[in-house]
Protein backbone atom coordinates (compact mmCIF):
# COMPACT_ATOMS: atom_id res chain seq x y z
CA UNK A 1 0.00 0.00 0.00
CA UNK A 2 3.01 2.47 0.66
CA UNK A 3 3.81 2.73 -2.73
CA UNK A 4 0.61 3.77 -4.22
CA UNK A 5 0.28 6.70 -1.45
CA UNK A 6 -1.04 9.78 -3.40
CA UNK A 7 1.74 12.49 -1.87
CA UNK A 8 -1.21 14.30 -1.05
CA UNK A 9 -2.15 11.98 1.85
CA UNK A 10 2.06 12.64 2.82
CA UNK A 11 0.93 16.62 2.87
CA UNK A 12 -2.18 16.06 4.77
CA UNK A 13 -0.19 14.14 7.03
CA UNK A 14 2.49 17.05 7.54
CA UNK A 15 -0.52 19.34 7.92
CA UNK A 16 -1.56 17.26 10.83
CA UNK A 17 1.42 17.29 12.48
CA UNK A 18 1.90 20.74 12.22
CA UNK A 19 -1.57 21.40 13.35
CA UNK A 20 -1.41 19.18 16.51
CA UNK A 21 2.53 21.24 17.31
CA UNK A 22 2.01 24.60 16.98
CA UNK A 23 -2.19 25.02 16.84
CA UNK A 24 -3.54 24.55 19.81
CA UNK A 25 -1.20 27.31 21.01
CA UNK A 26 -0.80 29.51 18.32
CA UNK A 27 -3.95 32.02 19.03
CA UNK A 28 -3.69 33.78 15.77
CA UNK A 29 -4.43 30.37 13.45
CA UNK A 30 -7.48 30.76 11.33
CA UNK A 31 -9.59 28.41 10.02
CA UNK A 32 -9.06 30.08 6.47
CA UNK A 33 -5.35 29.25 6.11
CA UNK A 34 -5.58 25.73 7.22
CA UNK A 35 -8.25 25.88 4.73
CA UNK A 36 -5.79 26.83 2.17
CA UNK A 37 -3.82 24.08 3.28
CA UNK A 38 -6.20 21.56 2.86
CA UNK A 39 -7.18 23.29 -0.84
CA UNK A 40 -3.22 22.85 -1.91
CA UNK A 41 -3.30 19.56 -0.48
CA UNK A 42 -5.88 18.52 -2.95
CA UNK A 43 -4.54 20.41 -5.67
CA UNK A 44 -2.29 17.23 -5.59
CA UNK A 45 -4.70 15.44 -7.67
CA UNK A 46 -4.34 17.61 -10.32
CA UNK A 47 -1.49 16.42 -11.41
CA UNK A 48 -1.71 12.43 -14.19
CA UNK A 49 -4.57 11.15 -15.07
CA UNK A 50 -7.62 11.88 -14.19
CA UNK A 51 -9.70 8.22 -12.19
CA UNK A 52 -12.41 7.66 -10.64
CA UNK A 53 -9.96 7.01 -7.18
CA UNK A 54 -8.63 11.38 -7.48
CA UNK A 55 -12.65 12.01 -7.73
CA UNK A 56 -13.72 10.28 -4.61
CA UNK A 57 -10.25 12.09 -3.42
CA UNK A 58 -11.45 15.40 -4.43
CA UNK A 59 -14.75 15.21 -2.54
CA UNK A 60 -13.33 14.34 0.12
CA UNK A 61 -11.27 17.26 0.25
CA UNK A 62 -13.69 19.14 -0.29
CA UNK A 63 -16.18 18.47 1.93
CA UNK A 64 -13.63 18.67 4.63
CA UNK A 65 -12.89 21.67 3.83
CA UNK A 66 -16.67 22.46 4.37
CA UNK A 67 -16.58 20.88 7.73
CA UNK A 68 -13.89 23.11 8.53
CA UNK A 69 -15.32 26.10 7.69
CA UNK A 70 -18.39 25.68 9.23
CA UNK A 71 -16.70 25.27 12.72
CA UNK A 72 -15.52 29.15 12.47
CA UNK A 73 -16.96 30.73 15.57
CA UNK A 74 -17.88 27.60 17.35
CA UNK A 75 -17.08 27.14 20.83
CA UNK A 76 -13.60 25.01 20.74
CA UNK A 77 -13.15 24.68 17.38
CA UNK A 78 -9.48 25.50 17.49
CA UNK A 79 -8.96 22.00 19.22
CA UNK A 80 -11.64 20.33 16.71
CA UNK A 81 -9.76 20.87 13.14
CA UNK A 82 -6.89 17.99 13.72
CA UNK A 83 -9.78 15.52 14.74
CA UNK A 84 -11.26 16.28 11.25
CA UNK A 85 -8.03 16.43 9.50
CA UNK A 86 -7.33 12.80 10.73
CA UNK A 87 -11.05 11.84 9.69
CA UNK A 88 -10.12 13.33 6.04
CA UNK A 89 -6.84 11.47 5.78
CA UNK A 90 -8.27 8.14 6.69
CA UNK A 91 -11.27 9.14 4.45
CA UNK A 92 -8.37 9.14 1.73
CA UNK A 93 -6.01 6.08 2.93
CA UNK A 94 -9.33 4.04 2.63
CA UNK A 95 -9.68 5.38 -0.99
CA UNK A 96 -6.40 3.99 -1.87
CA UNK A 97 -6.76 0.79 -0.23
CA UNK A 98 -5.89 -2.71 -1.69
CA UNK A 99 -6.20 -4.87 0.75
CA UNK A 100 -8.07 -5.55 3.71
CA UNK A 101 -5.41 -4.55 6.67
CA UNK A 102 -4.93 -1.18 5.19
CA UNK A 103 -8.79 -1.02 4.74
CA UNK A 104 -8.94 -1.73 8.44
CA UNK A 105 -6.68 0.43 9.64
CA UNK A 106 -7.99 3.95 7.40
CA UNK A 107 -11.32 2.74 8.95
CA UNK A 108 -10.41 2.50 12.52
CA UNK A 109 -8.39 6.24 11.92
CA UNK A 110 -11.49 8.04 11.09
CA UNK A 111 -13.72 6.42 13.65
CA UNK A 112 -11.55 6.42 16.55
CA UNK A 113 -11.63 10.46 15.64
CA UNK A 114 -15.49 10.32 15.32
CA UNK A 115 -15.41 8.94 18.71
CA UNK A 116 -13.92 11.87 20.35
CA UNK A 117 -15.69 14.13 18.13
CA UNK A 118 -19.17 12.49 18.82
CA UNK A 119 -18.63 12.93 22.83
CA UNK A 120 -16.75 16.54 22.06
CA UNK A 121 -18.98 18.49 24.84
CA UNK A 122 -18.17 17.08 27.77
CA UNK A 123 -21.41 19.28 29.42
CA UNK A 124 -23.91 17.33 27.85
CA UNK A 125 -24.69 14.11 29.26
CA UNK A 126 -26.43 13.27 25.91
CA UNK A 127 -23.45 13.79 23.96
CA UNK A 128 -21.89 11.24 26.54
CA UNK A 129 -24.42 8.53 26.02
CA UNK A 130 -23.69 9.19 21.85
CA UNK A 131 -20.31 8.67 22.62
CA UNK A 132 -20.20 5.75 24.74
CA UNK A 133 -23.18 4.12 22.55
CA UNK A 134 -20.68 4.90 19.03
CA UNK A 135 -17.84 3.54 20.46
CA UNK A 136 -19.33 -0.27 22.07
CA UNK A 137 -20.91 -0.54 18.51
CA UNK A 138 -17.78 0.34 16.55
CA UNK A 139 -15.98 -1.86 18.80
CA UNK A 140 -18.42 -4.55 18.05
CA UNK A 141 -17.92 -3.88 14.46
CA UNK A 142 -14.21 -3.43 13.81
CA UNK A 143 -14.37 -7.12 15.65
CA UNK A 144 -16.45 -8.13 12.78
CA UNK A 145 -14.82 -6.88 9.94
CA UNK A 146 -10.84 -8.73 12.12
CA UNK A 147 -12.56 -11.98 12.37
CA UNK A 148 -13.77 -11.96 8.76
CA UNK A 149 -11.04 -11.09 7.45
CA UNK A 150 -8.92 -13.85 9.49
CA UNK A 151 -11.42 -16.36 7.79
CA UNK A 152 -10.81 -15.10 4.24
CA UNK A 153 -7.10 -15.81 5.05
CA UNK A 154 -7.68 -18.74 6.16
CA UNK A 155 -9.66 -19.23 2.92
CA UNK A 156 -7.03 -18.25 0.38
CA UNK A 157 -4.00 -17.41 2.36
CA UNK A 158 -3.65 -13.06 1.54
CA UNK A 159 -5.88 -10.37 2.22
CA UNK A 160 -5.43 -8.78 -1.32
CA UNK A 161 -8.59 -7.40 -2.82
CA UNK A 162 -7.56 -8.57 -6.19
CA UNK A 163 -6.87 -11.86 -4.89
CA UNK A 164 -10.07 -12.22 -3.35
CA UNK A 165 -12.14 -11.32 -6.23
CA UNK A 166 -10.23 -14.20 -8.36
CA UNK A 167 -10.67 -16.72 -5.24
CA UNK A 168 -13.15 -19.83 -5.87
CA UNK A 169 -16.14 -20.38 -3.89
CA UNK A 170 -15.64 -22.03 -0.16
CA UNK A 171 -17.77 -21.91 2.76
CA UNK A 172 -14.93 -20.14 5.15
CA UNK A 173 -14.19 -17.19 2.39
CA UNK A 174 -18.49 -16.86 2.63
CA UNK A 175 -18.52 -16.75 5.77
CA UNK A 176 -15.64 -14.17 5.94
CA UNK A 177 -17.72 -12.11 3.48
CA UNK A 178 -21.03 -12.40 5.48
CA UNK A 179 -18.60 -10.95 8.81
CA UNK A 180 -16.67 -8.04 6.86
CA UNK A 181 -20.20 -7.07 5.36
CA UNK A 182 -21.93 -6.80 7.95
CA UNK A 183 -19.34 -4.95 10.06
CA UNK A 184 -19.01 -2.29 6.62
CA UNK A 185 -23.39 -1.76 7.34
CA UNK A 186 -22.96 -1.23 10.54
CA UNK A 187 -20.12 1.35 10.08
CA UNK A 188 -21.73 2.99 7.24
CA UNK A 189 -25.63 2.51 10.23
CA UNK A 190 -27.49 0.86 6.88
CA UNK A 191 -30.65 -1.43 7.65
CA UNK A 192 -31.18 -3.25 9.53
CA UNK A 193 -27.93 -2.67 11.36
CA UNK A 194 -29.11 0.79 11.80
CA UNK A 195 -30.67 1.57 15.30
CA UNK A 196 -27.80 2.87 16.98
CA UNK A 197 -27.69 5.70 14.61
CA UNK A 198 -30.62 8.02 15.72
CA UNK A 199 -29.09 8.28 19.20
CA UNK A 200 -25.51 9.09 18.14
CA UNK A 201 -26.56 11.74 15.52
CA UNK A 202 -29.09 13.50 18.20
CA UNK A 203 -26.33 13.64 20.79
CA UNK A 204 -23.58 14.61 18.67
CA UNK A 205 -22.86 18.00 17.63
CA UNK A 206 -23.72 19.43 14.49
Amino acid sequence: MLGQINPMEFLLGAIILIILVYGLYYPTLKLSQLGLLVVIAGACLLYGPVTYVGLFKLLVILGGLAILLMLEGTPHHRSSPPLILLVILGNLLLVSSTNLISLYLALEMQTLCMFILVAYNKNSLKAAEAGLKYFVLGALSSGLFLFGCALIYRSIGGVEITLIMSSSFSYSLSAGFLLVTVALLFKVSAAPFHVWAPDVYGGAAT
